[in-house]
């Protein structure tokens, strides 16, 4: 059951909505009367939220979902046709960085989008970046750049060949084709599509899953994995690769697992007084 969570960061949302369930926190695009699509303020307060998530040792992992109909129809046009009108833009919230940028996601703590309609533009784009993709069977995806003049942001052009092959990214980008959830499913970009009303659950409990693991191991495997994808140098690979083993060997966390598996119970890694005592036995050894 989830209950109200408001970042210190950020106590008053104007389009999403915070909650936490367990180690898990939760984001829902709030705009449904625009199909939840990106305006200043919603990226600012994603920036926001994720920043008070990634900063809280009581979150593990992040959802982020859609109220209504939509996940995300792609970034408010309204912004996009002022630039011709000259009309005022109203006052909105400004984010301190682009909000998905991909160290930015890649440095922050693990996240599942839960993609519950329409997924267009960088609603399509930005949750290329999470560390998986769930689907409602509702769940529409288009990178429909072509399609109103315009091309692929957040570097997408680079890594969706990296997710389902360079045939399909190009099939996807340049028809600008509308795909259903379980076409999504069968090109490898969505892990997994479930009935509607089992999306958001399925995703809280696949994120209370990593959420269950060291936070400190989830960081370095997840930097890990931007770095090695973005290396051509294997020599430089395997180095990185014994280096963080050496000191995962190192670290309480891997400490507290030996200690776990010879006596037979759950691993505590959350548990902030006995990992103290774990770590107080490694500094006098």
């Amino acid at each position: 059951m989830t209950e109200p969570y408001e970042p210190a960061a950020a106590m008053n949302y104007e389009t999403i909505q915070v909650e936490r369930d367990g180690r898990v926190g939760i984001v829902r695009w709030n705009r449904p009367d625009r199909l939840n699509a990106f305006n200043q303020t919603m990226y600012a307060e994603w920036v926001e939220a994720y920043d008070a998530f990634n900063a809280d040792p009581d979150i593990g992992a992040v959802v982020a979902t859609g109220n209504g109909r939509a996940y995300s129809s792609g970034a408010d046009i309204g912004g996009f046709e002022r630039s011709f009108t000259g009309d005022a833009a109203p006052v909105e919230k400004s984010p301190p960085h682009p909000a998905f940028e991909p160290w930015y996601m890649a440095e922050g703590k693990p996240t599942i989008a839960a993609v519950n309609g329409v997924a267009v533009g960088i609603g399509f784009t930005s949750i290329l970046w999470f560390d998986n993709i769930i689907a409602s069977t509702e769940a529409r995806f288009s990178a429909r750049f072509a399609a109103i003049g315009l091309t692929p942001e957040l570097s997408s052009s680079w890594l969706l060949p990296k997710l389902i092959g360079v045939q399909r990214a190009k099939e996807m980008m340049l028809t600008g084709r509308i795909w259903s959830a379980q076409e999504a499913h069968q090109l490898g970009l969505v892990r997994e599509v479930v009935e509607p009303e089992d999306l958001l659950p399925t995703a809280i409990a696949q994120a209370a899953e990593i959420a269950a693991n060291p936070s400190t191991s989830l960081s370095v495997i997840k930097r890990m994995l931007m770095e090695d994808l973005l290396s051509t140098d294997l020599t430089t690979i395997e180095r990185r690769s014994g280096e963080n083993f050496a000191a995962g060997r190192r670290s309480p966390e891997h400490r507290e697992a030996l200690f776990a598996l010879r006596e037979k119970r759950p691993a505590r890694f959350h548990d902030a007084e006995h990992m103290a005592e774990v770590v107080a036995g490694l500094d006098s050894n």
